[in-house]
């Protein structure tokens, strides 16, 4: 048997199994519009003790709330053909920056990856172009002084139209590349159980951090603090794993520079005391 869950915000309805619903349960989060609505379920022929057992068990290995479901649908932006766009936009934004533990708890892992894709490239490219404005700003007097040199008879115009070009390209390839290496990171720690669509949802839209580039000078510092910590959220929730697990993922690549780093000192000491003898 099942229960049909409707939101009282955004009309969003969905078909959810009874024995997916832990007993007990009061609230709901929509995957839609992400609002917090309660319900009920009348139990009809189930033997609860039994029900109660079996959910306890799934719903401790996954560390899920114990009164609290999530249906996983995608998110506010995939959905603006029916919020709307800049609805779709706002509701992305707003809850990837300050509600990313029940954005990525709700959210898809397998409605494709074109949708997220178009998000994080669109978001971090305008991003990327203020960050590199502000910088310009800090660095004029040189830009004005060697400009001409460099960049020889192009305009402005011609500048910024090539910028507008590549950036987008540029960024859409971090992404896919990024999100491998993540990806692989994870597997190594045996956290990536939902595939490499997940780790790219998650990359990409944690690309919505990039609005604090839009504050002057600092903002890119912000934004990149901001989205390590949404990703080791996401990655967390979207991949049913540890924050121990995403952590330790991250802190891969930090060890092997740091290995290397070391194996370059002492071979640079070893350099020098050889050439000294």
């Amino acid at each position: 048997m099942s229960v049909e869950l409707i939101c009282p915000y955004c009309q969003f309805s969905k078909k959810v199994p009874n024995e997916k619903i832990p007993v007990g349960a009061k609230w709901v989060t929509c995957p839609r519009c992400h609002q917090r609505f309660e319900f009920s379920v009348v139990e009809k022929n189930v033997d609860l003790v039994t029900r109660e057992t079996e959910q306890k068990t799934e719903f401790e290995r996954l560390e899920e709330e114990p009164d609290e479901v999530y249906m996983r649908n995608g998110a506010p932006w995939e959905n603006r053909s029916e919020l709307g766009l800049w609805q779709g936009i706002y509701k992305t934004f707003k809850t990837v920056l300050f509600s990313p533990e029940i954005f990525f708890r709700s959210l898809t892992f397998k409605a494709g990856i074109v949708e997220p894709l178009a998000f994080g490239t669109l978001v971090g490219s305008i991003g990327s172009m203020f960050g590199l404005f502000w910088q310009l700003l800090m660095w004029s007097g040189l830009v004005l002084t060697y400009g001409e040199s460099i960049f020889g008879q192009f305009t402005i115009g011609v500048i910024l139209l090539i910028i507008m070009i590549v950036i987008p390209i540029l960024w859409a390839a971090w992404i896919f590349v990024s999100s491998g290496i993540t990806h692989l990171l994870l597997l190594i720690v045996r956290g990536g159980e939902n595939g490499y669509e997940a780790t790219l949802r998650v990359v990409s839209y944690s690309q919505a951090t990039q609005v604090w580039s839009l504050i002057p000078f600092v903002g890119g510092t912000i934004g990149w603090i901001w989205q390590l910590v949404v990703q080791i959220i996401g990655l967390r929730h979207i991949h049913r794993t540890s924050y121990l697990k995403v952590i330790v993922a991250f802190l891969i690549p930090v060890a092997i520079i740091f290995l290397l780093g070391i194996v370059a000192v002492i071979g640079l000491v070893l350099f020098f005391r050889s050439r000294v003898g």
